[in-house]
């Protein structure tokens, strides 16, 4: 951190001189253009260049340096994420069958990647993804509506032993996992470019932080709902019959915690510190106690099979109970943060009063 003295420049004009060591980081010179964006805690960003400035990132993968067609997959989410419009995987010979194929996977697993050119020797992945046409609310929206339809589907399929139903649930989480990637990648753009993060909902830094960690958290809730989905295809595919009491007391169940979910949801969406609290508290007194409840009453020595469904049903919407209260505790912390404002902003009013 350094500090500058304000001068006074002609009768109005305040300026304040540039740290050498960042202007020598970022090759500044005279009469370049630099971008000043006011943060909402009263702060300045400033970097170089202009706003509106657009350029595509490219990034190239050798695919020689690398034998399994995973790690090939995981570099190109990962140029994604951080970014990359353009990535490049060549080889200096004919690229291998294992190679394209996770080529293809990663097209699949990533939304707006395309493949735009291919060789015998490389292939060009395009992303035609404009951040604009995904407003950051929205799109966690989206992804949290996916959890819901995932877990209702496989509720529903346990009642009606519906095999395929079932499989339905499970394979959205596909779905789910591209719609975290595509978050990722648009958080990180909203990092390097503030006049994009502003126009997508993200006000400052601390949003962009707080909206990644709700992202993660819709995600892993989306992971919980595949498990119970998986639970109940395997009860179907058996074709072993539940019985009514055990579906009904697992219906009844997740429909509490899929309230829970809502009220936490809703909940950081307004920055509503009461409601958060009061998920916290329902769940730590009300729902995690009824879940072993549950557990403990419903042993059926005799139907072994149906006690272990219902114990592993219940434990997993109990851990999306425990990813709830995440949620509610990130509302707490952008409340308080919003709090802490109004007190700096009150001070400072009071000062200038006297």
């Amino acid at each position: 951190m350094e500090k500058r003295k304000i001068q006074l420049v002609g009768r109005s004009t305040l300026t304040v001189s540039l740290p050498n060591s960042w202007v020598k980081k970022t090759g500044l010179k005279k009469g370049e253009v630099i971008t000043i964006t006011p943060e909402r805690d009263g702060s300045l960003r400033i970097f170089k260049g202009e706003a509106s400035t657009e350029t595509q990132k490219a990034c190239v993968i050798k695919a020689d340096l690398y034998q399994e067609g995973e790690s090939i997959e995981r570099l190109i989410v990962a140029g994604y994420i951080n970014g990359f419009d353009v990535i490049k995987v060549f080889s200096s010979g004919r690229l291998k069958s294992n190679i394209i194929e996770a080529i293809r996977e990663a097209e699949f697993k990533l939304i707006g990647l395309n493949i735009v050119e291919e060789t015998s020797s490389y292939v060009i992945l395009q992303c035609s993804i404009n951040p604009l046409m995904f407003p950051i609310d929205v799109t966690l929206r989206r992804l949290y509506t996916l959890f819901l339809i995932m877990l209702e589907e496989a509720i529903q399929a346990l009642k009606e032993a519906n095999l395929e139903l079932a499989e339905d649930a499970r394979r959205r989480e596909k779905e789910a996992n591209r719609i975290y990637l595509l978050i990722l990648r648009l958080l990180n753009e909203a990092q390097k470019n503030p006049s994009m993060a502003q126009k997508i909902g993200l006000n400052d830094v601390e949003d962009i932080l707080t909206m990644n960690i709700i992202a993660n958290i819709l995600e892993r809730m989306a992971d919980w709902a595949e498990k119970i989905a998986e639970e109940i295809e395997k009860v179907e595919e058996k074709g072993i019959g539940v019985s009514e009491k055990t579906k009904n007391i697992i219906e009844e169940y997740a429909k509490k915690i899929r309230d829970l979910t809502e009220k936490a949801v809703k909940s950081v969406i307004n920055t509503d510190a009461n409601l958060a609290n009061s998920v916290a508290n329902s769940f730590k007194k009300v729902l995690e106690p009824e879940a072993y409840k549950i557990i403990e009453e419903n042993l059926y020595p005799e139907m072994l099979f149906e006690a272990l469904l219902l114990r592993r049903i219940i434990g997993n919407l109990h851990r999306v109970g425990e990813i709830a209260v995440g949620i509610a505790e990130v509302a707490i912390d952008r409340a308080v943060r919003e709090m802490e404002q109004f007190i700096e902003s009150s001070e400072q009013k009071a000062l200038e009063e006297k």
